[in-house]
């Protein structure tokens, strides 16, 4: 008798889809468990096999769609060759981060206003940053050691850079019309008019 092929991978992503479409469609607060179950065609003890709770579906959702943006373009930062160019291809991936996660940014807010900012939900921001922010740190890193950058504290710089984005992002949502692109371009250019030396 054959062995029964492992469909966890399949069903966890089958329930995050599902509940994506019910958040969008009522809110983090106003989804139900009932809801997601629903949606996804599952019966609701499959639901809780793999996840405990609502706000543990949410986190994994949030957490697949941070880094299916991201690791879609990541190989982007391995071609360009030089730290301004690298640094030049990040803030893309960040604009382009910025109006994918715009319908979803509500959302986070929505789930930040309602948790209860316990150690467990606060570990959930801590895990899911740091790793992004890291190959930010590391572009400024490069251009400093190759002499393209001025010394500078780059782990500071890149909670900077990132906090700029989220509040571009925050913009993009409010305001449909802004040009995140020309923002984009003219922060980057100030940016690196302060870090690049005269050589």
């Amino acid at each position: 008798m054959s062995p029964r092929p492992d469909v966890s991978t399949e069903r966890r992503t089958q329930i995050i889809e599902a509940a994506l479409v019910c958040f969008n469609r009522k809110g983090y607060v106003h989804t139900t468990m009932d809801d997601i179950t629903a949606e996804s065609g599952l019966s609701k003890g499959s639901i809780y096999w793999y996840f405990k709770s609502k706000d543990e579906i949410f986190k994994a959702a949030i957490t697949v769609v941070a880094e299916n943006i991201v690791d879609e373009q990541v190989n982007l930062l391995k071609a360009a060759e030089t730290a301004t160019a690298k640094l030049h291809t990040a803030t893309q991936i960040m604009v382009d981060f910025c109006r994918e996660i715009a319908q979803h940014f509500g959302l986070l807010l929505e789930f930040w206003s309602q948790s209860k900012r316990t150690d467990e939900e606060m570990l959930f921001w801590t895990e899911l940053l740091p790793p992004y922010q890291k190959i930010v740190t590391t572009i400024f890193e490069e251009g400093i050691q190759t002499g393209e950058f001025r010394a500078t504290d780059a782990d500071a710089l890149a909670w900077v850079m990132m906090a700029a984005y989220d509040g571009l992002a925050v913009y993009n949502m409010m305001i449909p019309d802004i040009d995140i692109d020309k923002i984009s371009q003219t922060f980057i250019e100030t940016l690196l008019k302060g870090l690049q030396t005269d050589d």
